[in-house]
């Protein structure tokens, strides 16, 4: 039996999940191909005849792939399964005229099982985390435990991915992860909620063996190219002081190349960091996301306080750690323009390598999107956009202007403090598209030369002139 996933184009971004599923399923014996939604995908169904397509879609991405499942069904017949974060928040998109099944949550094990019942033409509607339609009803199982533990699930299979997207695999930093689960509320983000759907179904955190997640990376080491390691772990730092002791050992005999990670500052202690940067730790993203205190905790949820954050700031400095920050502008609240201006100024003083900056989106169903409708700055959470190029917030146009702005030179204004006077006259400008521009140049720019600098800039300079050209047209 043939599998075919479909994702949406990722711009240098390894979708693991689908990686971890495709690994999975090859461990099955199954043929799996994947491609992308830009592709010539009528021909590519028509030779290769699937009896499953599998669509894994984020809320931004999932009309774009209906489009593309609607209209490969009215040529081909396969089943159509639609998996990944919009499906597991949404599952009452199964009501749609072409999608057979939809996968809630973790699917590692309940779509080789779905897979399995298919070719033995069994009783596939019945599948853990599956919702089917199946002789004109719908059928809701209920959801498998999480997967307790991670060392017994096979490496993620990255042949395919980087068959299909050739500037993943020439790119130097590889993505992997050491832990799965996040235990914290923030309002903007979908883990609360999938708390709540997995609630009594297994830990909320798992963490793999050091052993395990070194041998995954030795792996990677071994068969591609790569010469930085991003762990992209929500909590990496989540973790007894032992399993870093072990990683180090491991990580600096077996690997030896700097690697990056995100930390929460409440997590954070100066053993670990010390732990990491003997290991290789060479860069850190940290979220501060808005400085002010009330906002951050009572609507972001954030649970932490600006001293919490310059303090891990001052032990990241003595470590000699390079550091780049999440921010988000366009805030729920009276004055959000007010407010950003202060989250800038609090960056200006903490002079990390790079700003980054997004505009809150409040995507549906999240704590954000209640709260932004009871206060008036919005009707309905919409589903649109990808990259949050706009806000979708009620502001005045004055301000609506410049926090779309601030959004995109947020990052530059950092970089050099004495622009931080003429803030408001750049933010005032009709130069949204124009600052886009500088936006995802400013991002490149930033990345390929403190980050994850050029090998060989004869040689790569031109991929990320396409990536650039991609960026400003992706909506």
């Amino acid at each position: 039996m043939k599998i075919l996933f479909i994702l949406y184009q990722p711009i240098l971004h390894e979708r693991m999940g689908v990686m971890h599923l495709i690994s999975s399923l090859k461990k099955l014996n199954y043929d799996v191909k994947l491609a992308f939604s830009k592709g010539n995908l009528e021909k590519l169904v028509s030779d290769y005849r699937p009896s499953i397509i599998a669509f894994s879609a984020m809320t931004g991405e999932y009309l774009a792939l209906l489009k593309v499942n609607n209209f490969l069904k009215r040529r081909f017949k396969f089943i159509s399964v639609f998996g990944g974060a919009h499906a597991t928040f949404f599952p009452d998109i199964i009501s749609e005229k072409d999608i057979d099944a939809i996968c809630v949550g973790e699917a590692d094990i309940a779509l080789a099982e779905f897979c399995e019942r298919v070719k033995n033409k069994g009783r596939y509607w019945e599948t853990e985390n599956f919702i089917v339609k199946y002789e004109n009803k719908i059928f809701r199982n209920p959801l498998r435990p999480l997967v307790e533990d991670l060392d017994k699930l096979p490496f993620a299979d990255r042949e395919l991915m980087y068959k299909a997207d050739r500037d993943l695999l020439s790119e130097g930093g590889k993505t992997f992860f050491s832990s799965r689960g996040c235990p914290h509320r923030c309002t903007y983000c979908f883990n609360k909620r999938y708390n709540q759907i997995y609630a009594g179904r297994g830990k909320i955190v798992r963490f793999r063996s050091p052993e395990n997640f070194i041998e995954e990376i030795y792996n990677v080491k071994q068969n591609f190219p790569m010469d930085a390691v991003s762990i992209e772990d929500d909590v990496f730092i989540l973790k007894p002081t032992d399993w870093f002791i072990q990683f180090g050992k491991l990580y600096k005999r077996k690997i030896s190349l700097p690697f990056n990670c995100n930390l929460r500052a409440n997590l954070v202690t100066e053993e670990v960091i010390a732990l990491l940067k003997e290991a290789g730790l060479d860069s850190v993203c940290m979220a501060i996301e808005c400085s002010d205190e009330k906002i951050a905790n009572d609507i972001l949820k954030r649970g932490l306080t600006n001293s919490q954050i310059l303090d891990v700031v001052k032990i990241l400095k003595k470590y000699n750690i390079k550091l780049t920050t999440q921010n988000m502008v366009g805030m729920p609240v009276r004055d959000a323009y007010g407010i950003d201006k202060k989250t800038l100024d609090f960056n200006i003083g903490i002079n990390p390598i790079f700003a980054l900056t997004s505009i809150l989106y409040p995507y549906p169903g999240t704590e954000i999107a209640d709260y932004a409708q009871k206060s008036g700055f919005m009707d309905k959470a919409p589903i649109l956009e990808t990259n949050k190029y706009s806000t979708v917030f009620k502001y005045s146009k004055e301000e609506r202007r410049k926090i779309e702005n601030l959004h995109k030179i947020f990052g530059i204004i950092v970089s050099f403090p004495f622009l931080r006077k003429f803030c408001d006259f750049l933010c005032g400008l009709p130069l949204k598209k124009f600052y886009n521009c500088l936006f995802y140049f400013w991002y490149g720019y930033i990345f390929k030369t403190k980050i994850v600098p050029f090998r060989s800039f004869k040689k790569e300079i031109g991929k990320y002139f396409r990536l650039w050209i991609k960026m400003l047209f992706l909506r």
